[in-house]
């Protein structure tokens, strides 16, 4: 493999780790959302998002506001 080749399948790994999914409780890493819903359980919100956007929020230590899905957990 050519060099330019080895650096577009760096390249090409880099982007695909960083969109794999990941479930991140309470929207981001850090965040406290526990609540009750009318059957009293215990419920947490969750976030299902692309790796690289939890990274990104661990390192400014907020939300970024994009997910692949959310909901909601309750046991």
């Amino acid at each position: 493999m050519t060099s330019s080749g080895r650096r577009w399948a760096f390249l090409f790994g880099l982007v695909v780790a960083f969109a794999l999914p990941k479930k991140v409780e309470c929207g981001y890493a850090g965040n406290t959302c526990q609540h009750t819903n009318g059957l009293r359980e215990q419920c947490t919100d969750y976030e299902v998002e692309p790796w690289g956007f939890s990274l990104i929020e661990q390192l400014v230590g907020r939300d970024v506001g994009f997910a692949y899905s959310s909901g909601e957990d309750c046991r």
